[in-house]
């Protein structure tokens, strides 16, 4: 034998040798095999559960849960049963949300609050004008969200928090969980002490998961339970849980917690050692909704009102301008449109109303009466040009604008050069962003249309009216100024040319505040 076939089997030795401690320590240490270290770490959460002191819940050789385990939870459901009936019986939040509230805020919130109802700030509309109503009612808003200072905020929240855990923790359904121990077992029934058996730990699993997210939240340490106590005193006239009791469950489930069996249990049963419990904080704040609520609303309600005053006023109006007089209605720029466009939420005709009471009171009036009075003062007057030019001029723009209004509600026909594209596209808003964009062009240029023909009217008859005031003035004085030949213009009129101004003067006047009306929305 040479040295080299000695050396050559000293090293195969050797690295044979290194071989077997290599093994051997992974086998003792750690497996390259992954079953068999899900095995190895499953026997080491076995051995960490039989180390704390709630070992007998669960049987890790048998996968089985155990009696005591039930035990547990009877006891718990037998002390949160009152307030388990109690949310039940009450699934609207709502209802405790505005208890807490009411609890937390001062006496002089609960009575600003009242000021804020709205069949209160009705009754009030009736004798008091609504611009000082929204005055005062802005300045109690204030002052009612300025009473809820970081204090008060952090008391509502907290005690608001403290409410969603427990009632969180009491909906938890323990019956369901206690029948797979004993199928006897009687919900909401504590009589007698019912006996219960070991069953198959994969049964209760999902149930433990459960019941381990809403029991480790109410062991927050921050929570104030007291506060939750004597809400429930002052509001149900009974702690509905004994305060003393939930202390006990709280520092029971503290304990579980920090011993980590139920989450060691849980990695057990689901053979999954990276098992963890998420504990993310979920809670809601109900203070500022609450104060958005509010504005809100109080806003909805003098809303409400004026357009309900608006619309009484502008009855009333129309019933004094057009008394039985049928209103045409437009064609195409109507409130009919609207429900088509609303259906497929897009914007709406805004001024369809208003310019309906125009056309109709350009061609009742203006191409009558007014044209009438025309045609005796203006024509027929001897007065200065200058001083009648504005009046004819306005005459004029009013005649030429209801030949345009005309001409715009056509356009808005199907077959009209708008309504053609508002047919052709409607079909395709709902897959199509652009088609919806350029009906709401087309929509907005329409209302803008409209007001400008409402504006340019409005502005006209006031000039006509301002004319029409001078023109009453100067026919009652004894030496006239502006129309040399009254006497001589009367034989022309019906009625006496003084009433017919003043008939005419007053319709414009009501007209325009008519149209204001809308313009002020």
């Amino acid at each position: 034998m040479n040295f080299q076939d000695t050396n050559t089997e000293d090293n195969t030795e050797k690295k044979q040798n290194e071989g077997f401690f290599a093994n051997l320590i992974a086998s003792l240490f750690k497996s390259n095999n992954p079953e068999a270290e899900k095995k190895r770490k499953l026997k080491i959460i076995a051995k960490n559960l039989s180390k704390t002191k709630f070992h007998n819940y669960y049987k890790p050789s048998t996968t089985e849960i155990m009696p005591s385990f039930a035990k547990l939870f009877y006891e718990i459901y037998k002390i949160i049963s009152p307030a388990q009936l109690l949310f039940k019986a009450n699934p609207n939040t709502n209802i405790f949300k505005n208890q807490i509230l009411n609890f937390c805020m001062s006496n002089s919130q609960l009575e600003l609050l009242e000021h804020f109802d709205e069949r209160k700030i009705t009754e009030v509309s009736k004798q008091v004008p609504l611009a000082n109503i929204k005055t005062k009612i802005e300045q109690e808003l204030m002052a009612f969200s300025n009473e809820f200072d970081m204090g008060r905020v952090n008391k509502t929240e907290n005690l608001y928090r403290s409410f969603s855990l427990l009632r969180d923790f009491c909906l938890y359904d323990f019956y369901f969980l206690l029948r797979k121990f004993n199928s006897s077992i009687q919900e909401n029934t504590f009589t007698s002490t019912p006996s219960f058996e070991k069953i198959n730990a994969e049964y209760i699993l999902d149930d433990l998961k459960d019941f381990v997210i809403v029991a480790y939240a109410i062991t927050d340490e921050s929570i104030s339970w007291t506060d939750l106590f004597e809400f429930f005193k002052s509001t149900h006239n009974s702690e509905i849980i004994s305060a003393n009791n939930w202390k006990k469950i709280v520092a029971k489930i503290k304990s579980i917690q920090t011993s980590n069996a139920f989450e060691l249990i849980i990695k057990h049963i689901s053979k999954d050692p990276k098992y963890r419990t998420d504990l993310s904080n979920n809670s809601t704040s109900i203070v500022e909704p609450f104060l958005d609520k509010i504005t809100e609303d109080t806003n909805e309600i003098l809303s409400k009102l004026e357009n309900a005053q608006k619309e009484s006023k502008a009855t009333s109006i129309c019933q004094q301008i057009f008394g039985n007089t049928n209103i045409e209605p437009l064609k195409n720029y109507t409130e009919a449109y609207n429900s088509i466009f609303q259906k497929k939420e897009l914007l709406t005709y805004d001024y369809s109303e208003p310019l309906t009471y125009l056309k109709n009171f350009l061609l009742n009036f203006v191409k009558k009466e007014i044209r009438e009075l025309f045609d005796i003062v203006v024509i027929r007057g001897q007065w200065d040009a200058s001083l009648s030019a504005p009046m004819s001029n306005a005459y004029q723009e009013l005649l030429k604008t209801s030949t345009e209004i005309t001409n715009f509600d056509i356009s808005l026909a199907e077959d009209g050069s708008l309504g053609s594209k508002i047919k052709t596209l409607l079909p395709k808003t709902n897959h199509d962003a652009g088609a919806e964009n350029i009906i709401n062009r087309v929509i907005i240029d329409s209302n803008d249309q409209a007001k400008t023909f409402i504006l340019s009217s409005v502005q006209n008859l006031i000039i006509i009216g301002k004319t029409l005031k001078q023109l009453i003035e100067d026919y009652v004085k004894p030496k006239h100024i502006i129309v040399q030949n009254w006497r001589e213009l009367e034989k022309f009129s019906e009625v006496p040319l003084k009433e017919f101004c003043v008939g005419i003067y007053k319709k414009i006047y009501l007209f325009v505040q008519l149209m204001q009306t809308y313009l002020s929305e």
